[in-house]
């Protein structure tokens, strides 16, 4: 189950202007929400928190008007890719895609797609076509004490975790054994 989408909203307020994604406060909103309704047992709520590879540097060197056709083809990859429940929010520089009603497998899978659609398929922007690769963190919970703010900041740790480590990858609380 998965609660009402956003209002249209239409003065902007919860949508970021470049992209149409929603801002972090909307998503940390639908996310609580999302673990609210969470079971102890079946499908999990994921976090999965993606950040492009090198774009603070392609925009020192090409400018905000690449760095807003970057973020927007991504947006657009992110949500021609994710299902009906979910949803894609702006985070730090990057994006957060709450996935709600999800078990492990499938949410690894979801995280594994999205780094293959950016990485083999070119971005339009206004200096032509640009490869780019993405650096992700996923984490699932099941609800409980865990709040909104808390999941995010592990998937925040964890995608920073897959910067460090080179990007281009995906790292996950399950590999460490932790749902």
């Amino acid at each position: 189950m998965t609660p009402a989408p956003l209002s249209d909203d239409p003065n902007g307020r919860h949508r970021d202007p470049v992209t149409g994604a929603v801002t972090e406060e909307a998503l940390l909103h639908f996310l609580d929400a999302v673990l609210g309704m969470a079971e102890p047992v079946g499908p999990q709520v994921g976090m999965l928190c993606l950040g492009i590879d090198d774009l603070d540097q392609i925009t020192a060197r090409h400018g905000t008007a690449v760095r807003d056709a970057t973020l927007l083809g991504i947006a657009d990859r992110m949500h021609e890719r994710i299902r009906v429940q979910d949803l894609v929010g702006r985070v730090d520089g990057g994006f957060g895609i709450c996935l709600a009603d999800i078990f492990p497998a499938q949410a690894v899978s979801a995280a594994e797609r999205l780094l293959r659609a950016i990485r083999g398929h070119p971005v339009p922007t206004p200096i032509g076509a640009l490869r780019l690769t993405c650096s992700i963190g996923l984490v699932l919970s099941r609800g409980g004490a865990e709040g909104a703010p808390a999941l995010l900041d592990r998937a925040r740790a964890l995608r920073n975790a897959a910067q460090r480590a080179g990007g281009d990858g995906l790292v996950t609380s399950l590999q460490a054994g932790r749902p």
